[in-house]
């Protein structure tokens, strides 16, 4: 009963803290002419404009901080111009009629036709599809498969485990490769077409894993806690709901292994034999020899892979994001 009573006072006393804010606030609108019961706008919503989304900050004039240092949307445009020009100039000359990648002789789409008919340059693009098809796969469920291992981990295991994992991406790709073609001799095979993949789906793993955790670090674990409390055992959860969930994310980690498989050329130099080389190795060949414009048509067809790709991961993390 001391307690019901004590709580009723807390109430009755904030209810009269309430009643003096709000008679205090009607008082001085009434001083400063405005009607007692108008509703004012906030001074961070007098800039919001109709059918335009609310600032990430509270007031609606305030500016990013880089802005004011001097020069930082020139070098911004000079860096995006020193990335992406290039890639204008090969587009253009693919369809260049003459015998040099640089020269321009006429507008013409037979050098389209000439990588289309080569018998070796499409022998490459079928091994490297082979490859990067294998690696693709296998580094999808591997990936997977650590995801879920992973997430069942103590924390300091976890970290050390997703540590290990990515490692891979900050050592050079040198190191990687003659490490990988002493573990080939060392187990007794030759370069050839089976250490390509188990190259390839080695270094793709971490491409994979990284937007399947980030996904899976974002779902409300309140559902799985639901499956389990309603007799579904760990198979069926992870079959029914987890997988699921995480299928954008690991369609997207798929997206990424395939292209960097498909434009390796530092670790794949390391072990291609006579027969399964790829086709950056075999653009790397045609440079040597001479450049024409079916290494620029070569290029242009693997640009417009890359855009393909990454337009579909980009509406892949849209639709997740708004699940």
């Amino acid at each position: 009963m001391k307690i019901m009573k004590d709580s009723t006072k807390t109430s009755e006393r904030n209810d009269a803290e309430f009643a003096d804010l709000v008679a205090q606030t009607q008082a001085d609108r009434i001083a400063s002419g405005e009607e007692p019961n108008s509703i004012a706008s906030p001074e961070w919503l007098a800039h919001k404009q109709p059918n335009r989304p609310f600032s990430t900050t509270r007031s609606g004039n305030r500016q990013d901080p880089l802005k004011r240092f001097p020069f930082v949307a020139l070098m911004s445009i000079l860096s995006l111009a020193f990335l992406y020009v290039p890639m204008l100039f090969i587009i253009i000359f693919s369809f260049n009629r003459g015998q040099q990648a640089l020269l321009w002789h006429g507008f013409s789409f037979e050098w389209y036709g000439r990588v289309f008919s080569d018998n070796n340059i499409l022998g490459a693009t079928l091994t490297s599809l082979e490859v990067a098809c294998i690696a693709t796969l296998c580094s999808s469920v591997i990936g997977v498969l650590f995801v879920l291992a992973v997430d069942h981990m103590s924390l300091a295991g976890s970290t050390l485990a997703t540590s290990l994992i990515n490692v891979s991406l900050i050592i050079p790709e040198v190191v990687l490769g003659v490490s990988t073609m002493s573990l080939i001799r060392l187990i007794g095979l030759t370069p050839g077409f089976l250490p390509l993949v188990l190259a390839h789906t080695t270094f793709c793993i971490p491409f994979v894993v990284m937007p399947i955790r980030s996904r899976l670090s974002t779902l409300d674990h309140t559902c799985f806690e639901a499956a389990e409390d309603l007799g579904a055992s760990t198979l069926q959860t992870v079959r029914r709901i987890t997988l699921p969930m995480l299928t954008p994310a690991i369609v997207s980690g798929a997206l990424m292994a395939f292209v960097v498989s498909m434009d390796d050329f530092m670790i794949s130099n390391f072990l291609t034999s006579a027969g399964t080389t790829t086709l950056p190795i075999y653009i790397f060949s045609l440079i040597r020899k001479g450049v024409n414009p079916s290494v620029n048509v070569v290029a242009t067809l693997l640009l417009l892979l890359a855009v393909i790709v990454t337009i579909t991961s980009t509406l892949l993390t849209r639709s997740q994001n708004r699940k």
